[in-house]
């Protein structure tokens, strides 16, 4: 619920006291002006943290924004993310402010499961807002020798992001154009043969963008199902 009136929000903290935790930022980096990683220290020892999972801050009185783990080690009690800092809005506001010293309440890590071991070959699609999320997966896919790719689309200021970041397997696309487009979607290597008819499907970013590329998977009869989700539309607020 990104958006809910204060009483609900209010309640939610008393209700669930046992899902929220106050935590301490230790450290942030700056990657490029639009991009941000931010370290969060706290009592994680009860918790697990799973590819995917995503934390959640209550930014004002009546707005929560989520935020996808890059890295989580309960035992240690660190979480990392990935902030997209974007023009004038809630959350970019609340995240480019945050500095080590702050103590900020935050929803635990929860979400559906996106990974799956048996599945040999991966494909993680996204945007800015998705780079927490391949950060979680590298680490998995490269242990468990899976066969992966990342298809990345970009601002061009942010192009060289994942290099620094210390992806691999990694392609980059110009935001807006690829996968606006079906007929050029269809054009991708992955589509030229039937190797990756099997791969686990992970569609993540601009919900126009993902929607195209779902659509096309469809007409090439992919087996499984992806997993789709939405972070961000162009004139919505907050999904």
């Amino acid at each position: 619920m990104p958006t809910a009136p204060k009483w609900v929000n209010d309640a939610f903290e008393t209700l669930a006291s046992s899902m929220m935790r106050t935590v301490e930022v230790v450290g942030t980096t700056t990657i490029t002006p639009q991009l941000k990683k931010i370290r969060f220290q706290g009592d994680f020892k009860t918790l697990r943290f799973e590819i995917g999972y995503s934390i959640s801050f209550r930014i004002n009185a009546k707005d929560t924004r989520h935020y996808t783990v890059s890295y989580g080690n309960c035992e240690e009690g660190i979480l990392e993310v990935i902030a997209h800092i974007h023009g004038n809005a809630p959350g970019s506001n609340f995240m480019k402010q945050l500095k080590p010293g702050d103590v900020v309440k935050m929803a635990i890590p929860f979400g559906p499961k996106q990974y799956d071991p048996e599945i040999k070959k991966q494909l993680i699609f996204g945007d800015e807002t998705s780079l927490s999320l391949m950060l979680a997966f590298l680490p998995v896919l490269q242990q468990n020798k899976h066969q992966y790719q990342f298809y990345i689309e970009l601002n061009e200021e942010n192009i060289s992001v994942p290099k620094i970041l210390g992806l691999d397997n990694y392609t980059v696309f110009s935001k807006h154009e690829v996968f606006r487009n079906k007929e050029k979607i269809r054009e991708l290597p992955i589509f030229k043969n039937g190797d990756w008819k099997n791969a686990n499907i992970v569609l993540t970013g601009n919900i126009n963008s993902l929607q195209n590329f779902r659509k096309v998977f469809k007409e090439h009869n992919h087996k499984g199902k992806p997993f789709v989700k939405g972070f961000w539309l162009e004139g919505k607020k907050g999904l």
